[in-house]
């Protein structure tokens, strides 16, 4: 692994430490560590520093002194978003942080929040990640949540409903809503962390703030690829478990269970890829509707964008040079509305929605040629766990557009339903 020298070596590494925005603790002198290699997160830089393989047998397994986590900040290039310092649990990470603590800053540097891992206490305000914790095996940790209209996790509402019991194992506690979070509740779970969606000129978080808790803001929405965004699991892994599957009493094997789901995901996905590769240029695609007088469509080069693009689909602003949504005016679209042969959107709660529906709402869809030829797809994301699965697993929603710009070779619809 290429050898990074934060803080002592490097424009760009300079410039994002004394650019750093917020935290609570300040940070130490920084040492020579190894960067762990990320073959498509941009936003995310994790450096190991030290050899805990010569420590005690209470880090047994442990292949690090502490690590370093740190996040750009996707709204503001050359400036980092936030930093944390990973230190494991037990008497050899104690010395660490007395260590840290006894190193005093002599110039710029960047305030950070020290986290000790794993992490067995947590309030997680975002679906998503609640899911991926599932999948990772450290859904034990999930100790606190918000939003829980919008998870569609049965195990999550029903360890709220248990909530209440006395004799409740590993309850989870409703925070009420993500932007205006219950502080008394978060306060009372004791939380060891918290995971919430940063957004920009958000002003910082409120009183949550003010906790003394660290706040992992987990901007890895912002990737501009797919992969990219799903290699986050590896810094959440860390935060969860430890290196090589010790027992730590939630699941040792967090860490490792993380690398390997990344890798089966990287591998289904360029696979898909390179097949869809393989096929004539497919249908045409159109993934939202209008919302009030704003048309919001995916950048060309989003996420969404970028899945288009390699399931070989064609999509009428694959041009555009944006890694964000297009904020486009209703005429905008229908301006291009004969070249899109399919329609599939996203809706929360009721029924689907009819044609007649449809029309009600905005009397132009019938403008798109997807329309009038009933190529329509829907998906209700308050019954189907759409975001939940899709965000950290964009193999599955490949695999969807594939087969809507391609048709059933690749196997039966999961999530739209025409």
């Amino acid at each position: 692994m290429k050898k990074l020298y934060i803080l002592l070596c490097g424009a760009t590494a300079a410039l994002l430490m004394a650019a750093c925005q917020g935290g609570k603790t300040a940070a130490a002198d920084a040492e020579a560590g190894d960067t762990l290699e990320m073959k498509y997160a941009k936003l995310l830089t994790i450096v190991k520093h030290g050899d805990g393989k010569a420590a005690s047998d209470e880090a047994e397994g442990i292949d690090y002194q502490y690590a370093e986590a740190l996040v750009a900040n996707p709204w503001k290039a050359g400036t980092m978003l936030h930093r944390y310092i990973l230190i494991p649990k037990g008497e050899e990470g104690d010395k660490t942080v007395a260590m840290l603590a006894r190193r005093r800053s002599t110039g710029a540097r960047c305030t950070t929040d020290t986290v000790r891992t794993p992490v067995e206490r947590s309030a997680v305000f975002i679906a998503p990640h609640c899911q991926l914790m599932y999948e990772m095996g450290c859904q034990q940790a999930i100790r606190g949540v918000c939003d829980l209209d919008y998870i569609n996790i049965p195990d999550v509402k029903k360890r709220v409903a248990l909530s209440g019991s006395t004799s409740a194992q590993n309850p989870i506690v409703d925070c009420g809503s993500s932007m205006a979070p219950d502080i008394e509740r978060i306060i009372a779970l004791k939380p060891e962390a918290i995971l919430v969606s940063p957004f920009e000129n958000s002003g910082g978080y409120g009183k949550l703030d003010k906790l003394h808790i660290p706040i992992i803001e987990a901007a890895d929405y912002m990737e501009s690829s797919p992969l990219g965004r799903a290699e986050w699991m590896k810094f959440y892994g860390m935060l969860f478990g430890n290196e090589e599957g010790k027992s730590n009493g939630i699941s040792g094997s967090c860490k490792s269970k993380a690398d390997s789901l990344f890798s089966q995901i990287e591998k289904e996905y360029l696979k898909l890829k390179a097949e869809a590769g393989k096929l004539p240029k497919g249908l045409s695609i159109l993934t939202e509707r209008k919302t009030g007088n704003v048309w919001y469509v995916p950048g060309g080069q989003s996420t969404i964008g970028i899945l288009l693009k390699d399931a070989n689909a064609r999509y009428i602003f694959s041009d555009d040079q944006h890694s964000g949504s297009l904020a486009m005016s209703p005429e905008q679209i229908l301006a291009k509305g004969k070249q899109v042969d399919v329609w599939a959107f996203k809706y929360f709660g009721g029924a689907p929605l009819s044609q007649a529906q449809l029309l009600q709402e905005y009397d132009g869809y019938k403008a798109l040629a997807a329309f009038s030829q009933g190529n329509i797809y829907q998906v209700d994301t308050s019954t189907v766990p759409y975001f939940e699965l899709t965000s950290f697993h964009p193999e599955l929603l490949l695999r969807e557009f594939i087969i809507l710009a391609h048709g059933e070779r690749f196997g039966k619809l999961r999530f739209y339903k025409k």
